[in-house]
């Protein structure tokens, strides 16, 4: 995966000079579990890119005179620039041209073949468009020349010889496709919950790998904390909830590179981790990165639902913001990863060589305008339309320029 200064355990010191050279620049500090890791590569405290990035406003794509989308989930791009938008509303999927027309719509609601429960994801690999169908534990393919239902494969169907899944939960949170038609699924639990009213709680992720007929072909490959739930109290003052609140906590970060590669954020630490694609670590990159201070007023700034805000006191929560909130990887391979700044109204996004970690370019974005997905030199965001309100995704040039 390219080359990496290497930080055993025990030469950590020497291992600094490798990536810093012989200067006069401060020590980074590097949190202790990290520093323990085989392979890991240490960036400067601030890093500058050699290269930025410039986006021009290209097209938009939504509800037309001859479609009306409703609330829309996942979005995926083909290699002729078409915008597949899942409506998790009516539970279909809209297929637009490059150029914004309306071409088609694709399954309904129901659960027979090219029929939906609910849409989880949409994910392009090949000629197919993978429909994660996250009610029903199914896939439906299709087939991107004819945009005809090609498959439906059912998912996880031999879970019960596999002891940590043999219950109704955990269940598949996400799937991920592979480029061989295999498939990485994690499986969700939250196992160590407890019945205490704003307890925090463990949410943890089992990464199996499903082979093309959706069964489980591996033993789990990595086992790890993905998120921190909280139970809140319900209408009923007897009844406990377990519930992610994202916004305070966030989540764990995986995404899959061109050759099913496993890359891995966490959100408390600038702390990208590489696995091969059968889950044997590989190596990791961390940059020391400023934390944000979380207080209701940087809550209300960021635009947090007043439900949480109002209920700020009686949670048990980090004293900072998560350091990573998002991450994408482009059919480049480039990982573009957003991070938290003390202007809460935008994230930092940086541009990552996935090789070694090495910081391609760096640009500030509105929260309320997240990217969506990095294909083929366009970035797709979502955004909401003033004079409507009304979602619509909309495509940018990306162009990355040398700095002068």
């Amino acid at each position: 995966m390219g080359n990496y200064s290497k930080i055993k355990k025990g030469i950590y010191c020497a291992a600094l000079l490798l990536v810093f050279g012989c200067t006069s620049e401060p020590e980074v500090e590097v949190p202790e579990h990290v520093k323990d890791l085989d392979n890991l590569t240490v960036y400067s405290t601030d890093p500058q890119p050699a290269r930025k990035i410039q986006l021009e406003r290209e097209q938009t794509f939504g509800s037309r005179e001859e479609i009306l989308v409703g609330r829309m989930g996942d979005i995926a791009v083909d290699s002729s620039g078409r915008v597949f938008i899942a409506d998790v509303q009516n539970q279909s999927i809209h297929v637009f041209h490059p150029d914004g027309r309306f071409i088609t719509q694709l399954g309904r609601e129901g659960r027979g073949p090219s029929e939906f429960g609910f849409i989880k994801s949409l994910q392009i690999r090949k000629n197919r468009l993978y429909v994660y169908d996250f009610n029903q534990y199914k896939v439906s393919v299709f087939t991107l020349d004819t945009l005809a239902g090609d498959q439906t494969i059912l998912l996880a169907q031999n879970r019960g010889k596999y002891r940590a899944l043999d219950r109704a939960y955990p269940s598949i949170d996400q799937l991920y496709v592979r480029n061989n038609n295999t498939y990485l699924a994690k499986f969700k639990s939250d196992s160590s919950k407890t019945n205490k009213i704003w307890q925090n709680f463990e949410i943890k992720g089992l990464f199996y790998l499903l082979d093309s007929t959706g069964k489980i072909a591996s033993e789990k490959l990595l086992d790890l904390k993905v998120a921190t739930g909280t139970n809140v109290g319900t209408s009923s003052s007897s009844a406990i909830l377990g519930y992610h609140v994202e916004d305070f906590f966030g989540n764990a970060l995986p995404v899959l590179s061109s050759d099913n590669g496993i890359y891995l954020a966490e959100p408390d630490l600038f702390l990208i981790k590489a696995y091969s694609p059968n889950g044997v670590y590989e190596h990791a990159f961390y940059y020391p990165h400023k934390k944000i201070s979380l207080t209701r007023k940087s809550a209300i700034e960021a635009e947090v639902p007043d439900i949480y805000i109002k209920s700020m006191q009686s949670m048990d929560l980090p004293q900072t913001w998560p350091v990573l909130t998002e991450m994408k990887i482009d059919d480049q391979d480039r990982l573009w990863i957003a991070t938290t700044v003390e202007n809460m109204n935008v994230y930092e996004w940086w541009v990552l060589d996935a090789t070694d970690g090495s910081l391609l370019a760096r640009f500030t974005w509105p929260r309320d305008k997240p990217i969506e997905a990095v294909k083929d030199g366009k970035l797709y965001t979502r955004e909401t339309k003033e004079e409507t309100g009304l979602e619509e995704i909309v495509r940018y040039n990306v162009e990355i320029i040398e700095n002068k």
